[in-house]
């Protein structure tokens, strides 16, 4: 406004003077007119610094909300981090764990594999002996079968016993072993020859264990101490049979005789 009120002010002065040309009032309005156009400017000028101070207001207030969402999803992201290298952390150490005892269960199944390798080569050699033809053109099957032929067949104890006692040095690793050593027991008891008998079923169960054939050893001692007029070593024999085995064959027959016995 004080632009307008100065260009004003001389043309003003030169009507009162009454000099002035037509070129003079048309420089003077050109001058107002600046001057309005500069007034407008001037307000725009300051609508625009209003409105842009309170645009940047506004975007540095959605700036500092932004960083503020920012900063706590940068902080969140962290914890996040920190509780997946924990996680990496508890991963590590329990594949750790996986790793020594799959080692151990490694070492464990190399053992059981080597012993599993040793007694499967050892059945092979025991089986191979059993075809092998014996110094007398005999294999471990034929000279058995022999053995038990002459037993249990033609009754000729003593030749069988031999036979028996034969298969025995040769072959002692054989599963058949126990029941060389038991018929070697039947023939004794055969020939009546019970002390002898006793004798020999108690070589079978001390030798052999828990084998199945120890329960018949077990019951035909029983029977040869009977023999022997020894009833209380057969009853003590008797029990022992069906303690030792409760589900063989022979626990039915003892437990029989114990009854017939009066026990």
């Amino acid at each position: 406004m004080r632009w307008t009120f100065c260009a004003a002010l001389p043309l003003f002065l030169l009507v009162l003077s009454g000099c002035v040309t037509e070129r003079d009032l048309q420089v003077q309005r050109d001058l107002l007119e600046l001057n309005r156009r500069l007034d407008g400017v001037e307000r725009n000028l300051k609508t625009v610094q209003e409105e842009t101070a309170g645009g940047i207001k506004a975007h540095f207030e959605g700036l500092t909300r932004s960083q503020a969402e920012l900063q706590a999803g940068l902080d969140g992201l962290r914890v996040d981090m920190q509780g997946t290298l924990g996680r990496f952390d508890d991963l590590g150490r329990t594949d750790a764990a996986l790793r020594q005892d799959l080692t151990l269960l490694k070492d464990e199944l190399g053992l059981q594999v080597a012993d599993l390798s040793r007694r499967v080569t050892k059945l092979e050699q025991v089986q191979v002996e059993a075809k092998a033809p014996t110094p007398g053109g005999e294999s471990a099957d034929e000279l058995y079968e022999k053995a038990l032929q002459t037993i249990r067949d033609r009754q000729e104890y003593a030749a069988g016993r031999e036979l028996m006692g034969t298969f025995l040095q040769r072959y002692p690793a054989d599963p058949r072993a126990v029941n060389a050593a038991y018929w070697i027991g039947e023939t004794h008891y055969a020939e009546n020859s019970f002390d002898k008998a006793v004798l020999q079923f108690e070589e079978v169960v001390q030798k052999y264990g828990d084998n199945p054939k120890v329960a018949s050893a077990l019951y035909k001692q029983a029977l040869a101490f009977d023999a022997l007029k020894d009833r209380k070593s057969a009853r003590l024999v008797m029990k022992k049979v069906i303690e030792r085995f409760p589900l063989a064959e022979e626990t039915k027959k003892a437990k029989e005789k114990l009854k017939e016995w009066g026990s």
